[in-house]
């Protein structure tokens, strides 16, 4: 019962701990450590259904070595606590007081409401405000520096906004406002507003000043405001109320509010498993259980939302194994870790605030999990993200060539706002990954993205229905800056206006891939050099274009078919300086490639398709994403 918190279990071949199903950390950390006193065959705690409430991490060290903490179904770890006793404001909304906690401010950007991820209040309830702050300082490329010059400290606090915009009864100390870049987003807090001048000053420093790459990139200056009554427009939205201690919540129809479950966030992490550089944290093994309700703090998260810490947080870990999890409903990342030989497979991440997995190390496995609708609060996030990849920070860069030999594999990845796999290191393996309806809400980024990455292989991955954007736009494949013999083969992508963006690449090969487009598409490869674009099929009706086909000496055996024109575009760096019909040669044609099947994945030629004739395979993606185990 509650005050007999654990029991050991004997038996001839191991010590368990199971724990009860009503109690708080202090009980599954009081089991840790006992166990540390047993041998590590035999470090075992296993969590009977029901939740167990999060008000502080559970670590774990470099003494825990082969422990396995695993749940039974039903079994949740909750990072925070209940909310109860609300009142009704009106015929709509509902209140209850910020619940005091000892010694902890509760602030946060995220609530469950019966297990979902409730959405804030948002202004405007749908699109965007189009601010005008202008910065059009010359972007030279992440790899030559950044701006032209650095920015101003006004300029990444402040934004000028249209006056009809913001209502006359706006709340400074309540508001957040996401402004979004190009392949970037910062959320930042409100510190005052002037409406003489049509000026809000930030509380915290937006990552980029605002209105950078608008002007140079033509996509529109757009911001969101958070937090406000003013957002309250539909069910299912809440705001937490600084200026009253309060939280407001609108109920869905049927929601009583004296029967919901609620759940606000406590802390930023459910587990902490801590190494060091010369004591890593080995053998670990958490399997089997839900871990919900986390809580981020209000900053920029730099590229990829990478700043954000998870529900899991690994440190220097070795050999440990995340398995058969459901992370959902926290506030940033559900996994967070660093180390070698990691493994995170058969697990379910969902509704988060940033990404899914941001990992950093070598010889990982990901495979086979599912993640979907991340990024909800930071949509810069990156669904999964592993390696030392952040373009912008040149330490990173060197740090990021000492990591390899990592697997993505059997992922199904959809719903999210930014990319859904990002990559870098040495010896990188991208197979057999099903991905859809990435780069929802920002540009610049790609089904998959590569960079500051050596010997790739992007093999049998399916990808879908990316809708194109401005400026560098959204691409099937991304290889981006110091991307170096990388092998692109044997991918389908159908309903992506771009099937690759390359950019500062080189020794890079695209082969045997179908690129299918309901429209106009096009294949970029600016500054980059010695590419390889062969045996791929290309259908694109209304016309396709080359862009630098200079930078291409293997151009061969390549299908063409559209009833537009094919154009090749020649650049100086980002300028076009002319534009002509390609002429076909080395045995590409423009001819009907007579495709049977290809929209579940299976490529099949009809028999009198010239493919046959051009050595061009048939292929079978259609095995891509999740396996059934």
């Amino acid at each position: 019962m509650i005050a007999n918190i654990y029991k050991i279990l004997k038996s001839n071949i191991k010590n368990s701990i199971t724990t009860s199903n009503l109690h708080k950390i202090d009980g599954i950390q009081q089991a840790i450590l006992e166990l540390r006193n047993k041998p590590k065959e035999e470090r075992i705690i296993t969590l009977s259904a029901g939740d167990y409430y999060i008000d502080n991490p559970i670590n774990l060290s470099y003494e825990d070595e082969g422990l396995t903490i695993e749940g039974v179904s039903g079994t949740r770890l909750l990072g925070g606590k209940k909310i109860a006793n609300w009142k009704p404001i009106n015929d709509k909304l509902w209140c209850v007081a910020v619940p005091k906690t000892k010694n902890r401010e509760l602030d946060f950007r995220m609530l469950m409401v019966n297990n979902r991820f409730a959405e804030r209040a948002r202004y405007p309830e749908t699109g965007y405000l189009i601010h005008e702050s202008v910065f059009d300082v010359e972007w030279l490329s992440t790899y030559e520096g950044g701006f032209k010059r650095a920015p101003s400290e006004e300029e990444l606090t402040t934004l000028n906004f249209k006056k009809a915009d913001i209502p006359e009864t706006f709340v400074p100390e309540n508001a957040e406002i996401t402004v979004f870049h190009m392949w970037d987003e910062s959320l930042v807090g409100v510190k005052s507003i002037n409406r003489e001048n049509s000026t809000i000053q930030f509380s915290n420093q937006a990552g980029w000043p605002t209105g950078a790459f608008a002007s140079a990139y033509n996509f529109e200056r757009r911001y969101v405001i958070w937090n406000t009554i003013e957002g309250m427009l539909k069910p299912g939205q809440w705001f937490l109320d600084r200026e009253n201690g309060q939280i407001v919540y609108w109920p869905l129809p049927g929601e009583l509010m004296d029967e919901s479950e609620v759940f606000a966030p406590l802390c930023e992490n459910v587990f902490v498993l801590r190494g060091t550089e010369s004591k890593p944290i080995k053998n670990i093994t958490l399997k089997g259980f839900s871990l919900m309700v986390t809580k981020a703090p209000l900053m920029s998260g730099a590229f990829g939302a990478k700043l954000f810490d998870g529900a899991i947080s690994i440190q220097h870990g070795e050999n440990c194994t995340l398995t058969n999890l459901e992370i959902a409903n926290v506030g940033a990342h559900c996994i967070k870790a660093s180390g070698e030989n990691l493994r995170i497979e058969n697990c379910s991440l969902h509704h988060s605030g940033a990404g899914a997995i941001r990992l950093i190390g070598s010889e990982a496995s990901i495979r086979n999990n599912h993640i979907h609708h991340v990024g909800l609060t930071f949509p810069s996030a990156i669904a999964l993200y592993v390696g030392a990849t952040d373009p912008n920070l040149p330490e990173e860069w060197e740090a990021g060539q000492f990591y390899s030999d990592c697997t993505i594999e059997h992922n199904e990845i959809h719903d999210v706002p930014y990319a859904a796999i990002c990559a870098g290191g040495k010896n990188l393996k991208i197979l057999k990954n099903l991905i859809y309806r990435a780069m929802q809400n920002l540009y610049d980024g790609a089904g998959i993205y590569i960079t500051f990455c050596n010997n790739a292989l992007v093999k049998g991955n399916f990808i879908k229905d990316i809708k194109d954007a401005p400026g560098a736009g959204t691409s099937a494949y991304y290889l981006d800056e110091k991307t170096v013999d990388a092998i692109v083969e044997e991918n389908i992508e159908i309903n992506v206006p771009r099937p690759s963006h390359n950019h500062i690449s080189k020794n890079n090969i695209f082969r045997n891939n179908f690129f299918i487009m309901n429209g106009k598409g096009r294949f970029t490869m600016e500054r980059s050099d010695n590419y390889t674009f062969e045996n791929n099929v290309v259908i694109a009706l209304d016309g396709f274009e080359m862009y630098d086909l200079a930078f291409c000496p293997n151009f061969r055996n390549n299908i063409f078919y559209t009833k537009g024109n094919i154009i090749t575009k020649d650049l100086d760096r980002y300028t076009v300086l002319s534009e002509y019909e390609l002429d076909l040669k080395n045995g590409n044609i423009n001819e009907d490639p007579q495709l049977i099947s290809y929209v579940d994945g299976k490529i099949e030629f009809s028999p009198s398709s010239p493919a046959h004739k051009m050595g061009i395979k048939s292929i079978d993606c259609s095995d891509a994403g999740l396996v059934k185990n």
